[in-house]
Parts: structure tokens; C-alpha cells; sequence
């Protein structure tokens, strides 16, 4: 208490009072400042369909009051007559306060970040999404919390260098004895984030085709075209190519016809108006091209490309379907014959020699 009184009271009454006052009135100010400023960010969040202003909104919400509050206090103490090592403590610990409070705002600017990349709108599989943000969450926040630790323990004067060397050392030997699970694992947080596929996707792998089922933390699970389920470990399965047909807009279609060598010339010039009158009375496809491209050994042969406008396999065949039987109707209409693998043999009978003696 007498301690006390030499390092305050030294002070005249007029000067505690003001540092009081000093103290009361800067804590209101910011307080009252972080709670307008947040409340102004929140209402034009809402009004915007970009997800940065409600995180910016979330991170100065979490402006702590207990920062504030010594913030305040440091400020107010600091008009006062005190010894060198009263301020010495006053500086270390100002720095104390703001390492923590820069650790809050890019804890929670993170945790809004992937609370939004967890949420419906993102992503379909919200449970996964949700798992996996969780554990993106935790290690970011062990890692950015370590960092404030050894920044706080450095500037209070703790020598750190051997403690960084001892986490680096354990952290290579926990990465070397579990490195196939951590591959996984992080292939899993990649999936999540990246997302080149979610589930319901139709995919191809190599020479694997099907259904993504489920993404889990060490394998994703698919539903192949014949039935089974394909299990493939994500390390993998970010290794390899992957052909997403969900995300494409149309559908590229393209197949070859073949008419009679006896086809006469005037109908060859009529195949492709044929063609091309039987796509526009298909709504859901768009013809590309039509030619006569070939001169094969049995047959003259056509090749279509044309689009389905939609991603739907099924339609695809829809469309299929009622092009070939367009076909089939309007050759037998026009006398034009699909040509078939056929070869003639030519005979020739030789006259006998007869030979005069």
C-alpha cells in the first residue's frame, strides 16, 4: 500500500482527477464508437450480396472491452508523474493488450470466412462442409494463438528461440509418423475449400466414372454407373484428373452416317438441309455443324455435331433418339439408303484358247 502511495499519490488530487476523467471519457468515446461503427457495418452488410462487409462487421464487433477499457486506463495513467519502471510496465503491457486484441480480430475474421464457406448457399453438403470448416477453424486458431503466445512471451523478455526449435522439432516428427493421414486430411480441407466436385456431382476419375456419395476426412465415396460403391482416398483423388459433368452448361453430341455409293448427287446435296430441318424442330438442341466428310470403302459418310441445352445425360438421349428416328423417316421419304458394311465381288468367265496346230 505505501508502495502504492509513492508511485500514485505522488500525484496531486488535480492530476488523478483529471487522469480519471481522462480514462471515464476515452473508454466512453470508444466504446461508443466501436458499437456505432458496427452497427452502421452490419446495416450496409445487409443490403449488399458480397460476404466481406459482414465479416469486416464481425471482426470489429469482437473489439474486446476489456482492451478498450486498459487501452483507456494506459492513456489516462499516462499524464501522471510515474517512476521509469512504471512505465516500462505500462509499455509492455499496452503491447500485451494489442497483440491480443490483433489475435481476436483475425480469430474471428477467420472464423467468419469459414462460417461462410460451411453455409447452405455455398455448398450442398453442409454437414461435410461444416466438419471440415470446424477443423480448418481449430488449427487456424491454434496456430494463429501460438504465434500471439510467442509474440506476447518475446515482448515481455522471454527467450523463445528454444521453444520455437522444440516445436519444430516435434511438430517434423508427428508430420513424418502420420504423413499418409495428414495427406488425406488435407486433401479433404482442399476439397472443401477448392471444391472442385460436391455431392451429387457426376464425375470421372481415370478410367473411373460415378456419383460422388460422400467426402469424407481421409476417402471420398462414389456410386459408380453399374452400382458399386468406389472408395478412393482424397491424396489421390486430387492427384488425378478430374472430369466434372455437372458443371457444364450444354451438352456436346457428335455421331457419323453413311448412305449407298448409288446415292445420286442431287440428294447428297439435300442430306444436310434434311439435317438441319430436323434440329430446328427439336427444341432442346442446337446443331453445331453438318458434313460430308468422308469417302469410306462400303459407304459416304456424314458427321453431325450438334449441342443438348442442358447437362442431363438423359435428355442427351432424348435428343438422340428423335434425331435417329427423324432420320430413319425422312430417308425413307426421300428414297435415301443407309449404307451397311457390304463388298462386291466382280466375276469375269475367261473364253477357252483353242490352239491351232
Amino acid at each position: 500500500m505505501r508502495h502504492l502511495k509513492i508511485i500514485y499519490f505522488s500525484n496531486s488530487w488535480e492530476h488523478l482527477l483529471a487522469a480519471g476523467l481522462v480514462i471515464l471519457a476515452l473508454f466512453l468515446i470508444l466504446y461508443t464508437t466501436k458499437q456505432f461503427v458496427s452497427a452502421r457495418l452490419f446495416k450496409k452488410a445487409s443490403t449488399t450480396t458480397t460476404h466481406w462487409d459482414d465479416i469486416l462487421a464481425e471482426t470489429v464487433k469482437s473489439t474486446s472491452v476489456i482492451t478498450i477499457f486498459v487501452f483507456s486506463l494506459l492513456c489516462g495513467v499516462y499524464i501522471l508523474d510515474l517512476p521509469d519502471e512504471v512505465n516500462t510496465v505500462n509499455a509492455h503491457l499496452a503491447a500485451v493488450v494489442f497483440l491480443f486484441q490483433c489475435g481476436l480480430w483475425i480469430s474471428k475474421a477467420t472464423s467468419s470466412w469459414l462460417a461462410y464457406k460451411a453455409s447452405p448457399e455455398f455448398g450442398k453438403d453442409t454437414r461435410h462442409q461444416v466438419m471440415n470448416m470446424h477443423i480448418i477453424g481449430f488449427a487456424t486458431k491454434l496456430v494463429i494463438w501460438t504465434i500471439a503466445l510467442l509474440l506476447i512471451l518475446s515482448n515481455l523478455g522471454i527467450n523463445i528461440t528454444a521453444l520455437i526449435a522444440s516445436l519444430g522439432i516435434g511438430g517434423i516428427a508427428v508430420a513424418l509418423a502420420v504423413q499418409n493421414i495428414l495427406g488425406d486430411l488435407f486433401a479433404s480441407l482442399s476439397i472443401a475449400i477448392d471444391k472442385p466436385f460436391e455431392v451429387g456431382d457426376a464425375i470421372v476419375i481415370d478410367d473411373l466414372n460415378g456419383t460422388v456419395k460422400y467426402v469424407g476426412l481421409k476417402t471420398t465415396r462414389l456410386t459408380s454407373i453399374s452400382g458399386e460403391e468406389l472408395i478412393i482416398s482424397n491424396a489421390d483423388l486430387l492427384k488425378s484428373r478430374i472430369h466434372n459433368f455437372k458443371k457444364m452448361q450444354e451438352r456436346r453430341m457428335v455421331f457419323s452416317i453413311g448412305v449407298t455409293f448409288d446415292t445420286p448427287p442431287e440428294k447428297l446435296h439435300r442430306i444436310n438441309r434434311i439435317i438441319e430441318d430436323i434440329f430446328s424442330k427439336i427444341p432442346t438442341t442446337r446443331l453445331d455443324r453438318v458434313h460430308f466428310n468422308t469417302i469410306g470403302q462400303s459407304s459416304l459418310n456424314y458427321e453431325i455435331a450438334y449441342y443438348v441445352k442442358s447437362a442431363d445425360y438423359s435428355v442427351a438421349l432424348d435428343a438422340q433418339q428423335e434425331v435417329n428416328l427423324s432420320l430413319i423417316e425422312h430417308f425413307a421419304a426421300e428414297k435415301i439408303e443407309f449404307a451397311f458394311p457390304t463388298r462386291t465381288l466382280y466375276l469375269f468367265k475367261d473364253e477357252p484358247v483353242s490352239i491351232s496346230q
